[in-house]
């Protein structure tokens, strides 16, 4: 596992009003299945956490109107608790805790106190409401504690597989160009760019080797400059590269605007992932809706790859999903169900409800089944408990 891990999510925002939605505890391990029915909140699960990570770096001044989060890290085996509060976008609550004892603590008005290191003790502080204040405070030589946050926030890695990821864009070839945000899964052809400067041919060939594993019989990947986009600039001509493939029995190279959406969204989370492994740049992996477009065979292989990879690679891996060939290849002890009462999401998974998850291994079914059946409400399994 990554020296910081994210271990549970409790979430809450508009608390009292119509809209309130309230997450009841997520408990995470290495690898991850969030699981639900349609509107149940898998998509709005991940991105509470992605949220969290653009506040402490990405995006610092980026800020929700309201949420409250109250999260547990295991930092190189100690925990470290983080507790967040923002209403109307004012932080109206800071907390952060290694251990039992409470290292930061602030309140309305913005005010509180930390702890320093060189003079061991509290000293009062003051950052506008509008900005966290572990942010605010960073110092890796008076608060060393904030830093576990910092390098978790800095390697979270947000895909939504349904989407394009990156298919309608394409990099300019031009000197002075802006280098790729690998955070940023829509510039996945700078990425690929980055990944063959940075680590040469061995890059591409992982990247080719994982999609042969997903029985895309590939046998180059590259990039070109595709015929049917010209971009000008200032009238003139300026190169664009897109990215493309050679694939066994097809002449020529296949660019990304001619490959199935599929095969792309396979192809760019590969690329991403790849880079992001030989990188060392992410230690939490989140990918909504996996295996989305991709036909059965497939969709199981690139489940099994990319576990695989968490274990190898040593990041933490979350993926959402209601496709029954997903659910039939994650184990049970990886799953959360989601379960929607009004704007309350419970969480049922192997740590809180045991007995139904194990008492479901003796009735001889498929995985989707546990889920379809919902198995862990049933009457079948309140008379094994």
């Amino acid at each position: 596992m990554p020296p910081v891990t994210l271990n549970s999510v409790k979430y809450a925002e508009r608390m009292g009003h119509p809209k309130e939605w309230t997450l009841d505890g997520l408990s995470l391990g290495p690898v991850n299945l969030v699981v639900g029915k349609n509107a149940t909140g898998k998509t709005r699960t991940l991105n509470i956490i992605w949220t969290l990570a653009k506040m402490l770096v990405a995006e610092p001044k980026f800020r929700p109107l309201n949420a409250g989060y109250d999260l547990l890290f295991d930092s190189d085996g100690q925990m470290l608790r983080y507790i967040l509060h923002i209403d109307n976008g004012k932080v109206t609550r800071e907390e952060v805790y290694v251990g039992a004892e409470q290292l930061l603590v602030r309140g309305l008005g913005g005010e509180g106190q930390i702890l320093t290191k060189e003079e061991g003790k509290r000293i009062r502080f003051k950052p506008p409401e509008n900005e966290l204040a572990v942010v605010a405070r960073r110092d890796s030589l008076q608060h060393p504690f904030l830093e576990p946050l910092h390098d978790w926030a800095a390697g979270v890695r947000h895909y939504t597989f349904g989407t394009q990821l990156g298919k309608d864009h394409v990099s300019l070839s031009m000197k002075g160009a802006p280098e790729a945000d690998d955070r940023d899964p829509a510039q996945v052809v700078g990425i690929f760019r980055k990944g063959l400067r940075d680590f040469g041919p061995k890059f591409v060939q992982a990247v080719e080797r994982d999609m042969i594993e997903l029985h895309y019989e590939l046998q180059g990947v590259e990039t070109l400059a595709p015929e049917s986009i010209v971009l000008l600039r200032g009238g003139v001509a300026t190169e664009v590269l897109a990215i493309g493939v050679r694939e066994r029995g097809v002449s020529g190279v296949v660019d990304q605007s001619e490959m199935s959406q599929g095969m792309f969204r396979a192809l760019s989370i590969l690329i991403q992932v790849n880079y992001s492994q030989m990188a060392r740049r992410a230690n939490c992996i989140l990918i909504d809706d996996i295996g989305e477009g991709l036909d059965f065979d497939r969709s199981a292989l690139l489940i099994q790859l990319l576990r695989r990879k968490a274990q190898e690679s040593a990041f933490q891996l979350i993926m959402s999903t209601n496709d029954q060939f997903v659910m039939n290849h994650v184990p049970l002890e990886e799953w959360s169900v989601l379960q929607r009462e009004g704007s309350h999401i419970r969480v049922r998974n192997h740590e809180n409800s045991k007995k139904a998850f194990e008492y479901f291994r003796f009735v001889g079914l498929s995985n989707f089944s546990f889920f379809e059946m919902d198995f862990v409400n049933s009457k079948e399994t309140a008379a094994h408990e």
